[in-house]
């Protein structure tokens, strides 16, 4: 290791303490986006996002502190903290009648090779006395995250408490078509670069390419959530779509409330 890869590796680990300090401090929070059925826009879940109110720095989003999230320890706190905000949200929502939207959790593949991740969300879920099938836990596609979703020792015990698996941003490059045939995941979430050209035309390449991931999804039984829908034109492309699922700004902005506040266009 050179002394610039020293010098980063230390700055991660000095970010990677400060993040768990803070955790502890009471200096972050979750907000949660919504994710809508394109054709019905009727509400489907939430994603929880990760805020940090840094007391220096001010409000900080995951970009500004992801490189330390692969450190297994600040890992495991940070998906703990945010499974114990979501899980009290969702017991709260039942003690006052409300309907479970799905909850979806970010966490690091490697986790998938922790024993620890079920035990603390068998944990987690039962002191708050909500159903696990309600969490969706979302793995970033990276090369790491295909040969861990395909093998079932590292999924079924999560499948076992009804915990469903996302592939998350797929088609940034590391995944290919056919290595989705032996994923053991519930939904693939198209990155938001498929629709960075604008509104879609049905004679677009885009839009070809799309129909086509969409549909190879579906076959596989797979649920597709398209992310980055920031227009009306998009979502009207979309909800031509039967099966399809939709989350971004225009569907609705991150926020702190939950259930979320959602208002059909």
């Amino acid at each position: 290791m050179d002394e610039h890869q020293d010098s980063e590796a230390h700055k991660r680990a000095v970010l990677g303490a400060r993040i768990i300090a803070g955790l502890r401090a009471g200096e972050f929070a979750v907000a949660f986006q919504p994710v809508v059925h394109a054709q019905t826009r009727a509400l489907f879940g939430v994603e929880c996002l990760l805020r940090w109110r840094h007391p220096q720095y001010g409000l900080l989003l995951p970009g500004a502190f992801a490189s330390a999230l692969h450190d297994p320890a600040v890992a495991h706190e940070a998906t703990r903290f945010v499974l114990d905000v979501a899980c009290q949200r969702l017991r709260e929502t039942s003690q006052a009648g409300g309907a479970l939207p799905r909850v979806a959790v970010n966490v690091q593949p490697s986790q998938l090779l922790d024993d620890s991740l079920v035990q603390m969300i068998d944990e987690i879920t039962r002191r708050h006395c909500v159903p696990a099938s309600c969490l969706e836990l979302e793995l970033v596609e990276n090369e790491e995250t295909l040969p861990l979703v395909a093998t079932r020792e590292f999924t079924a015990p999560l499948r076992s408490l009804g915990v469903q698996l996302a592939l998350d941003d797929f088609g940034t490059g590391y995944a290919s078509l056919a290595s989705l045939a032996g994923a053991q995941v519930d939904a693939v979430k198209l990155a938001r670069e498929f629709l960075r050209h604008g509104p879609l035309r049905d004679d677009s390449r885009s839009a070809y390419v799309i129909r086509g991931v969409i549909d190879m999804l579906g076959r596989l039984g797979m649920r597709t959530v398209v992310e980055g829908v920031e227009s009306a034109a998009q979502m009207a492309w979309l909800a031509a779509l039967p099966t399809v699922y939709a989350q971004g700004y225009y569907v609705g902005k991150p926020v702190y409330e939950f259930p979320v506040p959602h208002e059909v266009r």
